[in-house]
């Protein structure tokens, strides 16, 4: 499974793990991690279940640890990594933006999805050229 970090704020007052390229050997760190964020025994069998289906998605978030983890299945091309990716990060955003008050339409909430995504190509794509 690879994983890559994301910080949002200056003083990285929140991170998201971004989870992908993972195989059923994988599933016991996946449950760890799902179980760290406070998934019970039922959510989390449910939760790899749908992993292990293509083109899939999950997204947590924690207010108490400032931090969101996502899981993105294996996909069937490339754009279908970067819709399921952006997917799951908007769910983080709207846990983010909620935790700090600010309104879902307005800029910030904009702002963060496109900095989210922007650390995720950097961290992602560029490392594959």
């Amino acid at each position: 499974m690879k994983q890559v970090y994301l910080k949002i704020g200056a003083k990285n007052e929140w991170a998201v793990i971004v989870c992908y390229d993972f195989s059923l050997l994988d599933f016991d760190d996946m449950a760890a991690i799902m179980d760290t964020f406070g998934l019970s025994k039922k959510s989390i069998n449910k939760a790899l279940r749908i992993l292990s289906s293509y083109n899939t998605g999950l997204a947590i978030s924690r207010d108490d640890i400032k931090m969101s983890v996502v899981f993105v299945s294996n996909t069937t091309s490339p754009d279908e990594f970067w819709s399921t990716l952006n997917h799951e990060l908007y769910h983080c955003c709207t846990a983010i933006i909620d935790y700090y008050g600010e309104p879902y339409d307005k800029e910030p909430a904009a702002y963060l999805q496109g900095e989210l995504m922007r650390q995720a190509v950097l961290e992602i794509a560029e490392p594959c050229r």
